[in-house]
């Protein structure tokens, strides 16, 4: 609703204003009235209106010096309306060398005001309009100037520019990057927020599981610029973990002096994001840590190759011993990050290098455990740890089926067709008559093989793909159900708690903490 002000002298006319007009109707609220033009400066000061309603001649102040009044006062944005038994001339033309147009004769005509509002109404949206798309060139414009600051590109047009370092006066400055997992529109909604509900604080870098922040402020004397930051962090860290946002870690650099030395907060962002890697903490200051060099020494790489060996001939349990011995290793000696992510790109190419010469098709591995590393993605050792251990165990099991289905056995046969069709319906009888087999005699010899039936394999896969999509995505439990090929979400739960002793949301809940 635009706020009005009504100004007149004369109770009847204030009161055939409120009531002939159904300002409501056009988007408006009688926010106050007056009986002289003093007061009404007065009222304006402390509530602007979009709309001043005022009568011209009126005791102490009449309306046209009210007008003279709020354009010195710089209440250029304020509208006027004038009302006036008087046709004088003399009044009109005054009215329009103060910039107003719009004349009211008394006693007035409610279809003619509600015609003048309408038109009014109009004006300020359009105003509006044109404000917010000032207002977001304006933001566009220092978001790409701090960029260029972050990065340290001088920007030769400084002419061009004064404007925005006009409005960029404070003292102090911090970059911050926060990494998250989840929900990147919720995550980015409430540091947008936040940033929105900050003085100088604007969303500059955002891509998929990151997003980095300027702060900007102008400290009081007795805070200082180091305790109002940690403060800001703080808060910010709290609003996202209140709203969802999952596995959140916030780096914080060091705080500068000039916008000239923004670069050399992002740099010590960096080196902040690599002590996150090692460390259990969500939040770290780059004035809080002791200056260290990480080891980027390749000989710790030399684990690759026994690890690749295991992958083609050790067992399961040696393969995960090996791997997490590796990064054991990496932890004592807090390896720099960049050679864990070498270390575990070189083992995931070798394994599905191997699972394409054996005749696989490496992208459902790459999908189901490989993809997050390979981009880079995870922001602590054990995940790293963690899915490259999956991934060494899948990809053993998938090179073992790939072995036994190149020496001619059916039911490595029957396996891949499983493995690639458990989210369909099918029975023992349809598979037998794919495989031209007996459904009794290739039941018993899967389960000889496999020390498991057909079905507990296709349940186990389901189950397996429910605990991914419930530990990746917000999807609903009963839409995971359906999606890995359940009809029955009393069927799903029945066999997930019998694998979990869970339930899905007490899961999902335990597999994000």
């Amino acid at each position: 609703m635009y706020k009005v002000l009504l100004v007149d002298d004369e109770p009847l006319a204030i009161e055939g204003l409120q009531l002939m007009i159904n300002w409501e109707k056009h988007g408006f609220e009688i926010r106050g009235v007056c009986s002289n033009g003093e007061e009404a400066i007065r009222m304006m000061q402390q509530d602007r209106p979009d709309l001043v309603v005022t009568d011209i001649r009126m005791p102490v102040m009449n309306g046209l010096e009210l007008i003279e009044e709020a354009r010195r006062l710089e209440h250029e944005s304020v509208l006027f309306a004038i009302t006036s038994g008087y046709s004088d001339f003399n009044y009109a033309r005054q009215a329009i060398r103060l910039g107003v147009s719009n004349y009211l004769t008394k006693p007035v005509d409610s279809t003619e005001a509600e015609d003048m509002l309408e038109r009014l109404r109009l004006e300020l949206q359009e105003r509006e309009k044109q404000e917010q798309i000032r207002e977001y060139t304006n933001q566009q414009r220092i978001k790409a100037f701090l960029s260029a600051q972050i990065m340290g590109q001088k920007d030769s047009s400084e002419q061009e520019n004064s404007d925005i370092v006009s409005r960029l006066n404070k003292s102090h400055w911090t970059y911050l990057r926060i990494a998250f997992q989840g929900d990147t529109q919720q995550a980015c909604s409430v540091a947008e927020h936040m940033a929105s509900e900050t003085t100088c604080c604007y969303v500059i870098e955002r891509s998929k599981g990151i997003m980095g922040l300027v702060w900007g402020d102008e400290a009081p004397s007795e805070i200082g610029p180091s305790e109002r930051i940690k403060a800001f962090a703080h808060l910010l860290m709290s609003n996202m973990q209140d709203n969802d946002c999952i596995n959140i870690s916030i780096a914080v650099g060091l705080t500068v002096s000039t916008l000239a030395n923004l670069s050399d907060s992002f740099r010590s962002v960096k080196e902040v994001e690599r002590y996150l890697f090692f460390n259990q903490e969500r939040l770290l200051f780059a004035e809080d840590m002791e200056p260290e060099i990480l080891p980027f020494d390749p000989e710790t790489l030399s684990d690759v190759e026994r690890i690749n060996d295991l992958l083609e001939n050790g067992s399961a349990d040696e393969l995960s011993y090996a791997v997490r011995n590796a990064f054991d290793i990496f932890k004592k000696m807090k390896a720099a990050p960049e050679l864990i992510h070498i270390f575990s790109t070189h083992i995931m190419f070798r394994g599905l290098s191997l699972c394409k010469e054996l005749g696989g098709e490496p992208h459902a591995l790459m999908h189901k455990s490989a993809s997050r590393i390979l981009k880079g993605s995870h922001r602590k050792i054990e995940e790293v740890a963690h899915c490259l251990e999956n991934f060494c165990l899948d990809c053993k099991s998938a090179l073992a089926i790939l072995r036994e289905r190149q020496v001619g056995g059916i039911q490595a046969m029957v396996a891949e067709y499983v493995q690639s069709h458990y989210k369909e319906t099918f029975t023992i009888q349809e598979l037998s008559e794919r495989f031209f087999m007996n459904p009794v005699h290739l039941g018993q010899s899967f389960l000889r093989k496999y020390g498991k039936g057909v079905l507990e394999v296709v349940h186990d896969l389901r189950m397996e793909e429910a605990k991914r999509l419930l530990q990746e995505t917000n999807q609903t439990s009963s839409a995971i159900a359906e999606q890995v090929g359940y009809r029955s979400y009393q069927h799903f739960l029945k066999h997930f708690e019998k694998r979990t002793t869970m339930k899905p949301l007490e899961y999902r809940q335990k597999s994000t903490i």
